[in-house]
């Protein structure tokens, strides 16, 4: 915000020099005086749905009235125990929505650390599970393939129709951020 007021500023500043508002600088106040409007700002929710089958994290977004929720993350049977996908729901959930908060996850990724597959949120794409910053979100108790994993449990709206292909792909990155997959 500050950014657009300097701007302003500067704009009504070269517009009315001399005391004179000339219809090009009406025009520069008009466009001021709307880049100036105050914008609503989205609000997401982020939260574990236990009451699902499987349980999901599950993201609602809110923007002037209007509101779209969508599961990010399901935590099949095939990978959990119906215990252990609620206590990684809810862990993951809590998580998300604390890095969320302070702009801090972009995408989750998938690695190996010591040994055990595991998913973790990090700020940008090139960062492992091991990285600085990058928090990890939930480990597998059996020996699968990390990233084949995480497509499976992914939301529709975070995957693609097909999984990238990890000969080409050195570590999958899947974008989280509300603008990418909210529809309104």
């Amino acid at each position: 915000m500050l950014k657009q007021q300097s701007s302003v500023t500067i704009a009504i500043a070269q517009a009315t020099s001399g005391n004179i508002v000339s219809p090009l600088g009406l025009l520069v106040l008009g466009a001021a005086a709307v880049v100036a409007q105050p914008s609503t700002a989205a609000s997401a929710s982020i939260a574990c749905e236990t009451s699902a089958n499987p349980p999901a994290v599950v993201a609602t977004v809110s923007e002037q009235g209007r509101s779209q929720t969508v599961k990010m993350i399901n935590f099949l049977p095939e990978y959990f125990s119906p215990e252990a996908a609620v206590q990684n729901c809810q862990t993951a959930a809590s998580t998300l929505k604390a890095l969320y908060d302070r702009d801090r996850a972009n995408y989750l990724a998938s690695d190996t650390i010591a040994g055990k597959p595991t998913v973790c949120a990090v700020e940008r794409r090139g960062m492992g599970c091991d990285s600085d910053g990058a928090r990890v979100l939930f480990s597998f108790d059996r020996a699968v393939d990390p990233s084949q994993a995480l497509y499976d449990m992914l939301g529709s709206q975070f995957k693609g129709a097909e999984r990238p292909d990890s000969r080409t792909v050195s570590r999958i990155y899947t974008d989280i951020k509300p603008r990418r997959w909210w529809f309104f």
